[in-house]
């Protein structure tokens, strides 16, 4: 059983981001970020919300365990993310690259939008 500091660890390191990278990306100190992968303290919701879009999984994977009856996909069995495939390439990208992925993750959709028009103008 993964506690969330474990998957937030374990997603970083999938990404190949360092602690102040992520901490940056969340606009507070790596201190304080260490703290939730260290299971120090817990994420609030915003955060967790933030560390979704970041990783691109829904946030009950964050939190999901065998204990916790929280469940947000209303009862229904859906699998784990597969974290490897929504990965995959990512590790290529130079830490620039990761960066603006990520805050285009923590963004939305009228971002990408707004920079897809951006694109198509040149």
């Amino acid at each position: 059983m993964k506690f969330v500091g474990e998957k937030l660890k374990e997603l970083r390191a999938d990404c190949h981001m360092t602690q102040d990278d992520i901490a940056e990306l969340l606009n507070m100190s790596r201190t304080s970020f260490s703290k939730y992968e260290n299971g120090a303290a817990n994420p609030p919701l915003n955060v967790l919300r933030k560390l979704s879009a970041i990783y691109n999984v829904p946030i009950e994977y964050l939190i999901h365990d065998e204990i916790t009856s929280i469940r947000l996909n209303n009862g229904k069995n859906e699998t784990e993310p597969d974290v490897e495939e929504a990965l995959k390439g990512f590790s290529d990208l130079t830490r620039e690259e990761k960066m603006l992925v990520m805050k285009l993750r923590l963004k939305g959709s009228d971002a990408i939008k707004e920079i897809e028009k951006l694109l198509e103008e040149e």
